[in-house]
């Protein structure tokens, strides 16, 4: 049994799809498809259960089986991790995931000035299982999330509140007000964020306390399309505090929401029980530090 064939068992068990894993992992598909059959063979029993040539699904022995894989490929990671930091050869890494990323290359910035050899791989993604399935992998060491995430195995640190500022077309009606009630804007169409963003569930939340469900007209996951969009008079929109003064936001009226509180918290969360390096140990200080101290 080789790692690669245990790589590569993680890959199909994640994607349920003989064709696009192969494709993931740049091999062939039948390839690909024997040396499943050969770790079958080399464990004893069946790991898929199979609806056709290329859809499988893993059955219950695949999924404790794929259990233990995860637990080794993080210990493994976490020993080639404290071997580098023990033996100074820890030149700097963290790898970070995000599911709200607008506020890192600033902080990035700020970190690299101090600690300009320290490198960083960022995973920008909308989901939140996906992001917490990358904790839990291994796959990342940080993560950054607007809504926290509820998991045994992970810590979920609030690191700041920012209000959410309700963005409106040039020369819309309700311009200059120093604050509104979402519900005068109730029957006015709006520019969402996709349905996969934790932003949106914040949102939809707040319009339901206002009493409506948002007459959605466009949905994107770009925030400059939405703010694009928004200037053009297709809508309003939801954008956070940290959002404005990017591309697309200058012309923009931005509304403060008096009814209901429109603010959302920004999260940080790693694995409890993993090993850390000194470089990820550090970024997540210099974390802490930042945004808490802007609350």
């Amino acid at each position: 049994m080789q790692l690669r064939q245990l790589e590569y068992f993680q890959v199909v068990a994640r994607l349920e799809n003989m064709t696009r894993a192969a494709e993931e992992l740049h091999i062939a598909q039948p390839s690909l498809s024997k040396m499943m059959s050969r770790l079958e063979e080399e464990v004893g029993v069946p790991l898929f259960e199979r609806n056709g040539r290329k859809r499988l699904r893993l059955n219950l022995s695949g999924k404790h089986f794929l259990e233990r894989i995860r637990r080794s490929f993080s210990e493994l990671e976490q020993g080639l991790s404290e071997a580098k930091d023990m033996a100074g050869l820890e030149g700097g890494s963290v790898v970070i995931g995000a599911t709200t990323s607008r506020m890192l290359p600033k902080l990035f910035e700020g970190y690299l000035a101090q600690h300009p050899h320290v490198k960083f791989r960022l995973y920008q993604v909308t989901e939140q299982s996906e992001i917490q399935e990358r904790l839990l992998n291994g796959n990342i060491d940080l993560c950054l999330s607007s809504l926290p995430i509820q998991q045994n195995e992970i810590h979920c640190d609030p690191l700041m509140s920012e209000e959410i500022f309700l963005a409106v077309p040039p020369g819309h009606r309700l311009s200059g007000s120093d604050g509104i009630k979402l519900s005068e804007i109730a029957d006015e169409p709006f520019i969402y964020l996709t349905s996969e963003c934790g932003l949106r569930e914040i949102t939809n939340e707040f319009c339901r306390q206002a009493g409506f469900n948002a007459n959605i007209a466009f949905e994107s996951n770009t925030a400059e399309v939405i703010c694009s969009l928004v200037k053009a008079g297709f809508g309003n929109a939801f954008i956070p505090e940290y959002w404005w003064g990017g591309v697309n936001t200058e012309s923009l009226g931005k509304l403060h929401i008096n009814n209901p509180v429109c603010k959302r918290t920004i999260w940080l969360s790693w694995v409890k029980d993993r090993y850390l390096s000194a470089a990820t140990q550090d970024f997540k200080t210099y974390l802490v530090s930042e945004l808490k101290s802007k609350t």
